[in-house]
């Protein structure tokens, strides 16, 4: 089955012969690969965040044979830590190694986002968006260079987006194959991500007469991805750990998120990206009823999914960034074909076209170039603020101290949020608490790790300066610990 529809060039640059917009196109590719690596290298020894920090450490002890959940608790699906087992299989943990698998991701995220915009507009077009895609999700502001959870949607959600598309112009089954696949990896990677299967059922039952062929392709494609995720913890007894986990701990975690919901905060966070969310809602109109609308509802989706996060972060929004480059894409291309008969209105709409691309994406370059030269310490205190200055920057220092002055296999335990100690150090710690979050949450979390202390005591506890949390003297006290040191934000604590 062949739907012409869902391949319309509705939009093109120019209306140049094919040559040129070849040209045009390779132009605006390489464009989009130099401006990715200069925006990215300035920032790549960027220190580790406490997310980035928890996912490494749970992903490097399950190497060593620990399982999420029921050896570290985290409260994230267990895709996320599987995406960071290669750069921690191929180097020595350190922020340098994770930034550069991201920027590898982010790469082949462009490359995805090219042939997802070829499937409704013309290639200059989808050349013009990933260009788009390649300054604002590099941007610094917006945390391009982090893996949290919310950069890792991009791939996967970009994979089913293409498959979906596909799956309207073709009706081929292998394509709502790849869509399943694609969004169960994306639900493994952040729950939210099953926003997007309504929109994908949509758009693929929506051109089919073969609804039971479409549904079985995309529940099949499902399935091979999400058993050999949540196989183990079958098999190893550790399916109620992960259940706890993944939907008992964070419906606690909602409701206290829900607590905090600001609405003028939000405002105040997205005002970075009003002009790409303006210029893109000028490209949804465009679209009207081409078969560009999944993109539109992609959007829609992700907007919403980030909402529903009920935290004003803005890396809830990064996964939206790709869609809304392809629909700002559209309504620039829109801009560039106004008055065409006419040479002089054409040449002001060819003026207002560029300077709108100017406009998205000068700033976020600037920012990122004025960078270069900036040490690891002044990267987080810019991005993080205080938290950054004090304890993200600081860790492999602490890391450094622990690993001179305890031996390979000796426990620790840091009172505090920070499991990125655990990680650099690459020591493990004596509690499957592995940051104090869960510990507000559940009383019982505190009693374990009490008990924890006690089994198992620590050779070296790390805690931020000032602050003593429950069970820190207790500690110190049945230990005969010292202050041994004072890195940064935190005070190390153990046997003189």
């Amino acid at each position: 089955m062949s739907l012409p529809f869902a391949r319309a060039r509705v939009q093109t640059l120019t209306g140049a012969p094919a040559l040129r917009q070849t040209q045009l196109t390779t132009a605006l590719l390489i464009g989009a690969l130099l401006i990715a690596v200069s925006m990215r290298l300035p920032a790549l020894h960027l220190p580790l965040e406490r997310d980035e920090g928890a996912y490494a450490y749970v992903a490097w002890s399950w190497l060593r044979g620990a399982l999420p959940y029921r050896d570290l608790f985290d409260h994230k699906p267990p895709l996320i830590y599987l995406l960071y087992l290669p750069p921690l299989l191929l180097a020595e943990p350190s922020a340098l190694a994770i930034r550069l698998w991201n920027t590898l991701l982010f790469l082949l995220s462009l490359w995805l986002l090219f042939l997802v915009g070829r499937r409704i507009w013309a290639p200059p077009v989808a050349a013009l968006a990933t260009l788009l895609f390649a300054a604002i999700g590099s941007a610094f502001q917006l945390q391009g260079l982090i893996l949290n959870t919310d950069q890792a949607l991009v791939l996967p959600l970009l994979a089913a987006l293409w498959a979906t598309l596909c799956w309207r112009a073709t009706g081929q089954w292998r394509y709502t194959l790849l869509s399943g696949a694609a969004l169960a990896a994306a639900a493994l990677i952040k729950p939210v991500a099953v926003l997007l299967v309504p929109v994908a059922l949509i758009a693929s039952l929506g051109h089919t007469r073969n609804t039971g062929r479409a549904l079985a392709g995309l529940l099949a494609g499902a399935l091979l991805v999400a058993l050999p995720c949540l196989v183990p913890f079958l098999t190893q007894d550790a399916w109620g750990d992960l259940w706890f986990a993944l939907v008992t701990y964070n419906q606690l975690y909602a409701r206290e998120s829900q607590a905090r919901w600001s609405f003028s905060a939000l405002l105040d966070l997205l005002a970075p990206l009003a002009p790409l969310l303006l210029t893109a809602l000028g490209g949804a109109v465009t679209l009207r009823r081409h078969a560009g609308w999944p993109v539109a509802g992609w959007a829609a989706a992700l907007l919403l999914a980030a909402l529903l996060s009920l935290r004003p972060y803005i890396h809830y929004f990064y996964p939206m960034l790709p869609v809304l480059a392809l629909l700002a894409a559209a309504c620039i291309a829109w801009l560039w074909r106004q008055h065409e008969p006419a040479p002089r209105a054409q040449l002001l709409s060819g003026i207002a076209a560029l300077l709108l691309v100017v406009l998205l994406t000068a700033p976020m370059v600037r920012q990122n170039l004025q960078l270069i030269g900036a040490t690891p310490a002044k990267l987080a205190e810019r991005l993080y603020g205080e938290e950054g200055k004090h304890y993200f920057a600081p860790a492999p220092l602490v890391a450094d101290y622990i690993r001179r002055h305890t031996p390979p296999d000796a426990p620790i335990h840091v009172f505090a949020a920070e499991p990125e100690i655990y990680l650099l150090a690459q020591r493990h710690a004596v509690s499957r608490y592995i940051y104090d979050y869960p510990l507000a949450l559940l009383p019982a979390a505190r009693a374990e790790l009490r008990q924890a202390l006690v089994t198992n005591p620590p050779t070296l506890i790390v805690t931020y300066y000032g602050i003593r949390a429950d069970g820190f003297w207790e500690v110190v006290q049945a230990q005969n610990f010292e202050k041994l040191a004072e890195i940064g934000g935190y005070e190390i604590y153990g046997r003189p």
